[in-house]
């Protein structure tokens, strides 16, 4: 039995694998559905429906964050059940589409399924993210969190380009895809399903229980055992015994009520370095927000591209580099820490937008070259700040609710995003082009700057 606690490499490998089984249906909602339902006929109003069913959950997935926390099993682990749940529910959902004759002519009960279908990767997101916390020592957290980022990235492409090529070389239009999707989920499933989070946890309902050692405590009531047993059941209430460091883990780490939970989120985001973090979550890409529904007007109607050049650059070579970003920023911040890769990232991309902003009027001279390589550098640069930035959320995060510290993080981050592209078009009309880049350069700056807050204060040492 593979414990994940003690498996460093397999560690890292499950929790990317678990990414990209989040990525991949994103990567099928955005790219083989779409392009399925266009060929059918379906109008974009109809298709953007869709997308925002598909989307809607991931707004709220934090509200998956406190019953992750408050709800585990110290038999058989505090995230895994919840990852198993939530596989079963994204397979028994993909079974249902898979069954649909003709989803364009059942198009309500298709958005139906894939809303429920992405409540359940929502609350795998929220139970991934928790398992990195718990698990990961924090020489790992920059390399984890560039690859599962990293990871993302692949399974987008994978749900994409991979089932729509399968669709093309096999036939059987959207079944074929919804088949090929339940066969990558139920493989990757297999990872959590035969490994378990820590040392003296269950596999399975009938696994072979260890014989309890002296100091066992119960799970339950705390009990100590005296002397070893041939069983491992307490005396005292009849529930499991755990090895006692186990004990002493979960009990730290588990809330053991409602009123406990409460207080541990109290406490997580009374600290002036977890509250300075969010702040920071809130702008960390707001800029790139801000210039994205403006860059994509200003590429195609004022510098001449077509679509399909925007969308060679910015859907190929620029993802590319955000993977690249992702991982390469991911494993330089566990040598250099994530604070200081994310403040170099942060200022290279504020000096990018700057010198992108004064350079607007002479844009035509410089040519074609110039945009492609800003377009893909951002990219890779807003890979890198995403990777250290979860790195930075993995350690401020308390392990007692992580899931729900950690979600609140991602939503502050969306948030910001989200407000910067609603409010684009009137900033661009307020400030002009020059203005608006300029200002993204002073947001992205303004990240470097309070970094230095979202350190940890060390506690005073007692007076003697």
């Amino acid at each position: 039995m593979i414990a994940l606690s003690e498996h460093r490499v397999i560690r890292i490998v499950v929790l990317c694998t678990l990414y990209v089984a989040q990525g991949i249906p994103f990567g099928f909602l955005t790219v083989t559905l779409a392009a399925s339902l266009a060929a059918d006929g379906m109008d974009a109003g109809s298709i953007g429906g869709v997308f925002a069913v598909g989307t809607l959950p991931w707004a709220f997935k934090w509200v998956w964050g406190p019953f992750v926390d408050r709800f585990g099993s110290p038999r058989y682990g505090r995230r895994r059940p919840w990852i198993l749940a939530a596989q079963a529910g994204m397979v028994t959902t993909l079974f249902g589409m898979w069954m649909i004759p003709d989803p364009t002519e059942h198009l309500r009960m298709l958005g139906g399924l894939i809303l429920v279908h992405n409540i359940f990767n929502s609350l795998q997101d929220v139970c991934v993210d928790a398992l990195a916390i718990d698990l990961l020592p924090p020489n790992d957290r920059g390399k984890a969190s560039g690859l599962m980022y990293g990871a993302k990235y692949l399974g987008t492409a994978i749900g994409g380009a991979g089932l729509s090529l399968l669709v093309f070389y096999v036939g059987g239009g959207l079944s074929t895809a919804f088949a090929g999707m339940i066969a990558l989920i139920l493989l990757i499933s297999l990872l959590p399903l035969l490994t378990v989070e820590r040392t003296g946890q269950w596999l399975t309902p009938w696994s072979r229980l260890p014989v309890p050692r002296v100091g066992d405590r119960c799970g339950a009531c705390g009990h100590s055992t005296k002397e070893t047993a041939n069983f491992n059941l307490c005396i005292e209430c009849g529930r499991e015994l755990v090895p006692s460091e186990r004990f002493e883990s979960d009990q730290a780490k588990s809330p053991a009520s409602v009123g406990q939970t409460l207080r541990e989120l109290g406490r997580a985001f009374s600290d002036r370095a977890a509250i300075v973090t969010g702040l920071v979550a809130l702008i960390a890409t707001t800029a790139a927000g801000l210039l994205a529904p403006i860059g994509a007007v200003l590429f195609v109607r004022d510098f001449g591209w077509s679509e399909a050049e925007y969308g060679t650059v910015t859907g190929g070579a620029a993802i590319f580099a955000g993977l690249i970003g992702s991982v390469g920023g991911g494993f330089i911040a566990d040598l250099l820490g994530p604070r200081r890769v994310l403040a170099a990232a942060s200022i290279i991309l504020a000096g990018l937008l700057a010198v992108f902003g004064f350079s607007l009027d002479s844009m035509t001279e410089l040519g074609r070259p110039f945009l492609w390589t800003y377009l893909v550098i951002e990219s890779g640069l807003l890979g890198c700040i995403n990777a250290a930035f979860f790195a930075i959320c993995f350690g401020i995060c308390r392990p007692a609710v992580a899931a729900t510290q950690f979600t609140a993080y991602m939503a502050l981050m969306n948030l910001g995003t989200t407000a910067a592209q609603a409010s684009a078009g009137r900033a661009e009309g307020m400030l002009g082009l020059a203005g608006i880049w300029l200002l993204g350069a002073a947001i992205q700056g303004l990240v470097a700057i309070l970094l230095p807050l979202t350190v940890k204060r060390k506690p005073a040492p007692n007076a003697i």
